[in-house]
């Protein structure tokens, strides 16, 4: 019973520490190699404070809290991550915190907009090729639909597809 009770016991636990996620990724050489993938983010991450430091016309090795002073950041020396963020004024340590808050900010918002893009490049052409194939049936069934929503729509012969 002892022995049922303690298998119990850790399955609960088991369970619930695996609801955490965690990923990793292969990376070739070290941060100083500026081929692999570490090197290369390193290189942005520096790019992106050497260039906050020259439009607050300060020396390519200058603090948050000088950056924000300069570029008149709310919050001035003291501004907060978020504030500089907003103000395209962020200076990323060189620690992981930092790196993955450059690829937070500046990589991933960068692409995203991108994958949006295709996505719906994606559905309008799945949605093109429905309308090529739909007969007035199918296409009186949209048209309910979007009558549902707005009864300004006729609820049949709506033409869904604008042909």
């Amino acid at each position: 019973m002892k022995k049922t009770l303690l298998f119990a016991a850790l399955l609960c636990v088991a369970s619930v520490s695996s609801a955490q996620e965690t990923y990793s990724i292969t990376v070739g050489g070290t941060s100083a190699n500026r081929n692999s993938l570490v090197g290369q983010i390193e290189l942005g991450r520096v790019q992106n404070n050497s260039d906050v430091c020259a439009r607050a016309l300060l020396p390519s090795s200058c603090t948050q809290a000088q950056a924000c002073t300069a570029l008149g950041v709310a919050g001035g020396g003291a501004c907060t991550a978020p504030a500089a963020v907003a103000a395209e004024a962020r200076i990323y340590p060189a620690t992981l915190a930092g790196r993955e808050a450059f690829v937070a900010a500046l990589m991933v918002r960068a692409y995203a907009p991108q994958y949006l893009a295709e996505q719906l490049r994606r559905e309008a052409a799945a949605y093109i090729g429905w309308c090529q194939g739909a007969d007035q049936t199918a296409r009186n069934q949209v048209c309910a639909i979007i009558n549902a929503v707005n009864p300004a729509i006729p609820a049949t012969g709506c033409n869904p597809c604008g042909q």
